[in-house]
């Protein structure tokens, strides 16, 4: 029996190298649980590390990948006597809040569900 071809999307891709990539697992061992080609996943492993994987937003070839630093920080508490915030009052939160800051200082506001891919077309276009 010949089976379709399949699509796997971005999400998808990125979540299988993760998981190959967990410790104490293997590229083998989750083509195997997952039905498909050990060299397609090894493909797909070398296109994450190299930022070449379609519909994933790389750093490119002449910047290479570095770790960047995170500080978590909570809101001030309101100093007694303050006047209120100019700022309009926020909805509930469905999900946790991240903030990245870009080097050019602009500060994003998102979900932390928001899509890796989605964030780095974010980030690349604001931070020119």
């Amino acid at each position: 029996m010949v089976q379709r071809r399949r699509r796997w999307t971005t999400e998808q891709k990125l979540a299988l190298v993760e998981e190959a990539m967990r410790p104490g697992s293997s590229v083998a061992g989750v083509a195997d649980r997952h039905g498909m080609s050990r060299s397609l996943l090894f493909e797909w492993r070398r296109q994450a590390r190299k930022g070449t994987m379609p519909g994933l937003v790389g750093t490119g070839p002449e910047v290479p990948p570095a770790l960047v630093p995170v500080r978590i920080v909570e809101d001030p508490p309101p100093r007694p006597g303050a006047p209120a915030s100019p700022r309009p009052e926020r909805p509930a939160r469905s999900a946790t809040t991240i903030e990245p800051v870009l080097r050019n200082g602009r500060v994003l506001r998102v979900s932390e569900a928001i899509a890796p891919e989605v964030l780095g077309r974010l980030a690349t276009a604001l931070d020119s």
